[in-house]
């Protein structure tokens, strides 16, 4: 999108001694994302778009403790995608965290 379009266009502005496309970043085939979000987004809409551009494997449950903007039930949204399979949500509602954290290990 927007910052991609910066480094094609005026990549002296866009991190000049960076030669490596911002997309690349992002998941692409089997391989995820090379970073971590969260899945506060309050909109199915937007957790398919994530799912899409940084794969489930680097998406964590968000629940903006302590603040009170997160869902009432956190992970209610994950749950009631009814398109996400059972290893897709085990992986949003918990496994990504213990990955990033490294409690897999």
């Amino acid at each position: 999108g927007r910052i991609e379009h910066a480094f094609q266009v005026r990549p002296d502005l866009c991190a000049p001694e960076n030669k490596t496309n911002p997309r690349s970043y992002l998941a692409h085939g089997d391989t995820p994302a090379r970073f971590y979000v969260d899945s506060l987004v309050h909109d199915a809409g937007v957790l398919r778009l994530l799912l899409k551009l940084f794969g489930a494997q680097r998406i964590a449950l968000g629940s903006d403790y302590p603040f009170p903007l997160g869902e009432a039930h956190p992970g209610e949204l994950i749950e009631s995608m009814k398109e996400l399979s059972s290893e897709e949500k085990a992986q949003l509602l918990s496994e990504s965290a213990r990955e990033f954290l490294g409690l897999n290990r």
